[in-house]
């Protein structure tokens, strides 16, 4: 379907037209922004014209004011003759006429359903400032009352509304852990019919493999129990109590009495390749300072 150049609405009414123009406008103009159009220009030319320019859409608003009938067309040409008139419903039209025009600034990148819904829209919000007795729908030709223009929103309202307790059964839920007490409606076959059916859960080999390691019970040791082996991360490994007696050894190079009582230290209680390595650190500091006669100098210089 190609885009439309341009799209008609219109609105017949009674009652007075003096500023109906402004107000007409401002319902367009106002609609537009909503719809995120940015209004670059609003003239009012006259008192029955004007337009709206926007980055989209180009409206225009044209006032007709008529002199509505008051004698039926039938009654007069009876009269003329001479003939006896029938008594008949004189039929008024409505007074005034506001013709809209909205036509696309760019007719390949008009969406005819957006374009629509603007008119719909702009009618709808300009029914309630004034008697609308038609509305003109795309055409001049398709004319609607009031009441076949409104009946379209009707739809957009809830046939039937729920009362509190179906609320209520809607928020909770079946998986809410709430207790529903039935006190306004005590009757059995409608607390039936309320209830939500129970329905089985189905869950996939993944999920259930995730629950089950997720439920599976862990048991840690405790400190009073002397049956627990002790971790693997407890005991030092094969390559580090190697490291710590060439630790031992290297403070042999060093000194011997220290590395005899720390080779003590380590079949005792284990190797401790921390403890190696702060000894050998002392040892080498020590023996460097004695080399240096550091020690001698500050003694000397104590007076001891």
């Amino acid at each position: 379907m190609s885009p439309k150049h341009s799209y008609h609405g219109g609105l017949q009414f009674n009652g007075e037209t003096e500023g109906s123009i402004e107000r007409f406008s401002s319902i367009v103009a106002a609609t537009l922004e909503d719809y995120g159009h940015l209004v670059e220009r609003k003239n009012e030319l006259s008192a029955t014209e004007a337009s709206i320019v926007s980055s989209q859409y180009l409206v225009r608003l044209t006032l007709d004011t008529q002199v509505a009938e008051t004698v039926d067309r039938f009654e007069r040409l009876d009269r003329a003759v001479g003939l006896k008139t029938a008594h008949r419903p004189i039929v008024t039209l409505p007074q005034n006429r506001l013709a809209i025009t909205i036509t696309p600034v760019s007719a390949l990148l008009d969406d005819s359903e957006i374009s629509e819904l603007m008119l719909v829209v702009i009618l709808y919000r300009m029914v309630d400032i004034c008697a609308t007795q038609r509305v003109e729908w795309l055409s001049s030709n398709t004319v609607l009352t009031i009441e076949q223009f409104m009946s379209a929103f009707d739809t957009l309202a809830p046939s039937k509304p729920r009362n509190r307790k179906q609320i209520f059964e809607a928020v909770s839920g079946p998986f809410a852990g709430l207790n529903i007490i039935y006190e306004d409606y005590p009757e059995e076959p409608q607390k039936k019919a309320l209830k939500p059916a129970a329905r089985p859960i189905q869950l996939s080999d993944e999920q259930l493999l995730n629950i089950a390691f997720r439920t599976e019970p862990f048991e840690q040791p405790t400190d009073g129990d002397e049956d627990t082996p002790p971790l693997d991360h407890d005991q030092p490994s094969d390559i580090l109590r190697l490291t710590t007696w060439g630790l031992t050894g290297a403070v042999a190079s060093v000194s011997v009495p220290i590395a005899a009582s720390l080779a003590a230290v380590n079949l005792i209680k284990g190797e401790d390749f921390r403890l190696n390595t702060q000894v050998l650190a002392y040892s080498v500091a020590i023996s460097a300072l004695s080399t240096s006669g550091a020690i001698a100098g500050v003694a000397n210089a104590l007076g001891i």
